[in-house]
């Protein structure tokens, strides 16, 4: 009989950080006593103001920034950006090689096993054939790179699709990261994102037609290729920048416990690492969202290991 594996579950520090709370961000040690006290096992970190090479600039300031999570009983999941500097599009390589190889440097200092990296966009649209073409073979080559970079530290870069950002529809994805094709290199599956490109069939370079068998098929077109889960529900609408527009969990139009059972991978029912991160944006009252949705992800749990 095979022993099934509970995931860990973490909250994303931004949502205390932008929308509502840009003015005044939540410090990172007041987030991480309210993730705590809700019931999380962990963070994924933003960057500024909580944890960026330019704010913890030392390796001591850096074991301290997790030490102080360890103590209110987190880890933390991954550390996001912008890792690379900004959009490999638009970066020069050598630059993002090195801002990469910060954050690498930052993560072997604090203990952080994975890093998020975005796509983002072209200075100008990718309209063309030849320009789309060179955008894909330019993300594969630094990221190629980036991976390889990463991968002599033991660190994995996860990808996070966006639907308004480059090469989101579902075989763009699969294009991307089988032309990467490094084993340090994986996809955040966002089901939010995931569900826009494949379902309502938005995305870059330019909208699609809907996935036959929608979000299930683009679980399972990925397969072991997801290395991350991003807990989150949509109704498939976007926001004003193309952006994936959220609702509360169980209140849009994603179907948890199927795609989640298409993205287990092997014996023991684990997606990914096994972290299933709430990613919440926009929230005014972000504390009151992840304890709702705390208890959400509980009962989801539950249900997976009692079917498994």
């Amino acid at each position: 009989m095979v022993e099934t594996r509970t995931p860990r579950l973490a909250v994303g520090s931004w949502a205390w950080v932008f929308g509502p709370y840009a003015q005044r961000p939540v410090p990172l040690r007041e987030v991480a006593q309210l993730g705590r006290a809700m019931g999380y096992e962990g963070l994924e970190l933003t960057g500024k103001p909580h944890a960026h090479p330019d704010l913890q600039t030392t390796g001591a300031k850096r074991r301290e920034l997790t030490r102080q999570l360890a103590d209110e009983g987190l880890a933390v999941a991954s550390l996001g950006g912008p890792v690379g500097g900004g959009s490999p599009l638009v970066v020069e390589r050598a630059a993002y090689l090195e801002s990469i190889a910060s954050y690498v440097e930052f993560g072997v200092d604090a203990g952080i096993g994975a890093l998020r990296v975005s796509s983002g966009r072209p200075e100008s649209p990718a309209e063309d054939q030849r320009q789309q073409e060179r955008a894909f073979e330019r993300l594969a080559d630094y990221w190629r790179a980036a991976a390889d970079l990463a991968a002599q530290a033991g660190i994995r870069l996860l990808w996070e699709f966006e639907p308004n950002q480059f090469a989101s529809r579902p075989h763009d994805v699969l294009r991307v990261v089988d032309a990467v094709d490094r084993p340090h290199f994986q996809v955040m599956f966002d089901l939010s994102h995931a569900y826009v490109v494949s379902v309502a069939g938005k995305g870059l370079p330019m909208p699609g037609a809907p996935l036959a068998g929608g979000l299930e098929a683009f679980a399972r077109l990925l397969g072991s290729r997801v290395g991350r889960l991003h807990v989150a529900d949509t109704a498939g609408e976007t926001m004003a920048n193309g952006g994936s527009q959220r609702c509360h969990l169980g209140q849009g139009a994603v179907t948890f416990e199927p795609v989640l059972r298409a993205l287990q991978i092997g014996g023991g029912g684990m997606i990914g690492d096994g972290w299933w991160t709430l990613d919440l944006h926009g929230e005014s009252d972000a504390t009151l969202v992840a304890r709702q949705s705390k208890d959400f992800m509980d009962r989801l749990a539950d249900r997976m290991a009692t079917h498994a």
